[in-house]
């Protein structure tokens, strides 16, 4: 039943509109042609290296060549916490990738069919939600020219487009698991959330946190005995740990942690207050101090601590600073790939969260749109409406009690989780992995609005 005459009047006008239902061929014929496109442009521009992908890089080499995960130049600079820095996954893959055909753009071609591997999945998990399927794979080609970061980040030597994959098939697994209880489920859902852990630090936590709703789901059920598989999430956590003891001397996941925390949370904590010339001293102050450890248990926490006292500092502002990051996360139409993907300047226009948040907001908007070429503005125009729609009905999905509530309490896991971990940083690649989870919200609430009922019973509902 609808709460008010307005509501009912909204969905009455939204099934007034005819929906394109798309056939499977047209659908993958587009799609293939799509990132074929893109990958042409990678081709012509060969912009197709982000910072992080000389770590990946490098560390693919190093595997190759002296059997170690050091993730930076083997003759360059020494760089102690590179040694974990990066999980092996992703070196791997390139390892794999080049071994076929001995090309970065092998790499690139790889990620392609992962992308459209993740589409598939998506279409195969609306089925079993029983939608429409030639309506999703009308949302689908929506997603395709309006979310233009899935087929731009298949172009980058970077993990997201596999961690995405492996993000999805998790979550499929773990709907399969709460809906259709089964030890192969379980398993299977395991399997890639431990793949995923070994490819970006960020997920480590993700299965647990899943593992312990779980324990609540399924001991009202006396299912107990079906979360044994995950017992192998600590065992490859203790297991990643100790070869990191092994190599540095210290007990710990990932170097990334307090680089983090320093570099990023505390240091753009400090930006936002003082000032960034501020905040450059104080990081260079507290890394002189770490330089000088000699043990690297003395330099991670030395690290770490620098950072958390910053931020315990000025918990209040930090706490608002982290929430901005949140809208960033779920609204940025995504500037920075742009730029690099055509191989543009990037000094001649500055990101908007930059800007705003170094400017002002009226300020800062002013200047990104003064200084950003039309072309591009009409263009992070649209992609930032679509990712504001798309915002809008991830609330709207949450607050439905019609949808299962497996799928909104996995969603909100999934989505809160990485949303929670990028903190600050609220940029439009982190969304990149939980894409096809807001991707099914979304039309999720279009089947709940559209399809489920007959107008005229709830009409009659309405009157009642």
């Amino acid at each position: 039943m609808f709460s008010s005459p307005l509501e009912l009047t909204i969905i009455l006008y939204i099934r007034q509109v005819k929906i394109p239902q798309i056939s499977s061929k047209y659908f993958w014929a587009i799609a293939l042609l799509m990132h074929a496109l893109c990958f042409v442009q990678a081709l012509h521009s060969g912009s197709i290296y982000l910072v992080d992908s000389i770590d990946y890089l490098s560390q693919a080499q190093n595997i190759k060549e002296y059997g170690s995960l050091y993730a930076a130049p083997w003759n360059g600079p020494f760089r102690f916490d590179y040694f974990t820095f990066r999980p092996p996954v992703y070196g791997l893959f390139i390892l794999l990738c080049k071994s076929l055909f001995a090309s970065d753009y092998s790499i690139l071609f790889a990620q392609s069919i992962i992308s459209l591997s993740t589409f598939y999945g998506v279409q195969k998990l609306a089925a079993e939600f029983e939608f429409n399927e030639g309506r999703v794979r009308f949302f689908l080609l929506l997603v395709l020219f309006f979310y233009p970061s899935q087929l731009i980040h298949c172009n980058f030597v970077m993990s997201d487009i596999l961690f995405q994959s492996l993000l999805f098939w998790a979550f499929y697994f773990s709907y399969r698991l709460v809906v259709q209880p089964a030890f192969k489920s379980s398993f299977i859902c395991v399997l890639f959330f431990i793949v995923a852990m070994l490819t970006k630090p960020v997920a480590f936590l993700l299965g647990f946190s899943l593992f312990i709703v779980l324990i609540f789901v399924f001991y009202k059920q006396n299912k107990i005995k079906l979360l044994l598989p995950f017992l192998l999430l600590p065992f490859t956590y203790h297991a990643y740990c100790t070869y990191n003891k092994h190599i540095t001397g210290y007990y710990h996941y990932s170097s990334v942690t307090p680089v983090f925390v320093l570099k990023y949370m505390a240091k753009y904590t400090n930006a936002q207050l003082f000032g960034e010339a501020y905040a450059d001293s104080v990081q260079e102050h507290i890394m002189y101090d770490v330089n000088a450890q000699q043990q690297y248990a003395l330099r991670y926490r030395k690290m770490n601590e620098g950072g958390l006292n910053i931020i315990a500092e000025h918990k209040v502002f930090f706490a608002w600073f982290n929430i901005k990051g949140w809208f960033a996360f779920m609204l940025d139409p995504g500037r920075f790939e742009w730029v690099h993907f055509l191989n543009a300047d990037e000094g001649n226009y500055p990101g908007l969260y930059h800007s705003i948040n170094t400017q002002g907001f009226v300020k800062g908007l002013f200047s990104f749109i003064k200084s950003a070429p039309l072309s591009m503005l009409i263009v992070l125009f649209f992609a930032f409406i679509w990712n504001l729609l798309i915002s809008i009905f991830l609330i709207l999905f949450f607050i439905n009690k019609k949808i299962h509530w497996a799928v909104r309490i996995l969603v909100f896991l999934f989505v809160g989780y990485i949303i929670g971990s990028t903190g600050v940083l609220g940029l439009s690649r982190y969304r990149v992995p939980v894409a096809p989870m807001l991707w099914l919200a979304a039309m999720y609430v279009f089947h709940i609005w559209i399809l489920v009922k007959p107008v005229q019973k709830e009409q009659t509902e309405h009157a009642n």
